[in-house]
């Protein structure tokens, strides 16, 4: 239910921009020794010279059982 609601959180922020400029988005993982990482990251442009990027990293260690989130803006 958390990757549907940050999927919808992601899509809205993405779509204003969207209409008035370009939007990319980008997705990325990797798995070394039960560590497992991903990465989700969409830039926007306003078309007026304004880029927005959000990143949202995902941290798993199934030696551990822990999980790290982290989210960003710039």
């Amino acid at each position: 239910m958390k990757i549907a609601t940050v999927s919808i959180l992601f899509a809205t922020l993405a779509m204003g921009p969207a209409l008035a400029g370009n939007t990319s988005s980008n997705s990325s993982s990797n798995s070394s020794n039960g560590v497992h990482t991903r990465v989700d990251t969409i830039m926007t442009d306003d078309g007026r010279g304004r880029r927005h990027v959000f990143e949202r990293r995902i941290y798993r260690d199934d030696r551990r059982g822990r999980e790290h989130r982290r989210y960003r803006q710039w």
